[in-house]
């Protein structure tokens, strides 16, 4: 799906109100945001109808430009919550990791409900298992050509998912390509570095907790990817997990940056989610670290979708039943095919 120039347009006009705050609306229906600026016989645009809780805050530098909406657990998928992507070639699909981590781990297929600008406000019916994928965890990844990578924790694997395959066809150990397993449990967040920085299209991945930032080397071999080499750059701290590279013109990022999860074992009241500068590598500038969600027990995906750029990121381990937050403001990241 891809829109006009018309429909971007109305997107841009159809951002979150600066307080965040929507309009009362009927109970299980979206609320109205009728507080934005609306193009001329526009609608106005619907948000999700929970706002999220006191237990999630923006960071004060993002509070006026951003809101974060509690879309709830997704129906069908057990929890811990991984890695979550819009289904390629399917704007009204989420896939997304169930029973992360674990080795009945797999990933969900599930309908969502889209607003009248494009946002995800809601689920639509029951998710269903589309793979079997034991260990998944905190990031789905389309490379170019549909193909679908996942890391698996803690087993310090990468696996790679053609369309339509019900198993990886391909599952590579990061150990036997130079990653350093010492003291450390495996990668958790995985991303491709997007266009406009000089490393654009080359892949990153990020280990829990020791937050060891490595470039993977890879080359196309047969409709699946070589992968040959780890290259540890960068170490993050606060035990980092899922990461996503922000849509470069969103509001308060005048640089490309990352946002990245913090779940901090010790003790959830130390989560965050946290944003850096990135460098031309598309590797994070250690100086630059910001908080972009002030408060978040247990954050790990991180995703923005292509339709709006709404943020798309889950709590792991939070509860009886894990949930999936959206938070509206950002601008649609490049088209990536």
């Amino acid at each position: 799906m891809r829109w006009s120039l018309a429909a971007v347009l109305l997107l841009a006009a159809c951002g979150p109100a600066a307080t965040g705050t929507p309009v009362d609306g009927a109970a299980g229906d979206a609320a109205v945001d009728s507080a934005l600026p609306q193009p001329d016989g526009a609608v106005a645009c619907d948000v999700p109808p929970t706002p999220a809780g006191a237990d999630v805050e923006l960071a004060p530098a993002f509070a006026s430009a951003y809101a974060v909406y509690d879309l709830g657990p997704p129906p069908g998928v057990p929890s811990p919550l991984g890695g979550a992507v819009v289904k390629r070639g399917a704007p009204d699909t989420l896939l997304i990791a169930g029973a992360s981590e674990n080795a009945n781990g797999a990933i969900y297929e599930i309908g969502v409900t889209r607003g009248a600008c494009g946002h995800i406000i809601g689920w639509n019916g029951i998710a269903t298992a589309v793979a079997n994928t034991p260990y998944v965890d905190a990031n789905l990844v389309y490379a170019p050509g549909g193909l679908l990578l996942y890391t698996e924790w803690p087993q310090f694997l990468i696996d790679q998912l053609p369309a339509g395959a019900t198993a990886p066809t391909r599952t590579i150990d990061f150990t036997s390509i130079g990653m350093d397993a010492t003291g450390d449990s495996g990668p958790g967040g995985l991303g491709l570095v997007p266009p406009g920085l000089a490393a654009a299209g080359e892949l990153r991945t990020v280990t829990w907790p020791l937050g060891r930032w490595h470039h993977v080397t890879t080359a196309p071999d047969g409709g699946l990817l070589a992968m040959t080499a780890v290259t540890n750059t960068v170490t993050l701290p606060n035990n980092p997990g899922g990461f996503a590279y922000v849509p470069a013109g969103s509001p308060g990022f005048a640089t490309q940056s990352i946002i990245v999860a913090e779940w901090v074992a010790a003790d959830p009241a130390m989560d965050r989610v946290a944003v850096y500068d990135a460098d031309a590598q598309g590797d994070p500038v250690l100086g630059t670290r910001r908080e972009f969600l002030a408060k978040f027990p247990r954050p790990w995906g991180a995703y923005f979708e292509p339709e709006t750029g709404d943020y798309l990121f889950l709590s792991w381990g939070n509860g009886a039943a894990d949930r999936v937050y959206v938070v509206q403001g950002f601008v649609p990241p490049p088209i990536v095919n």
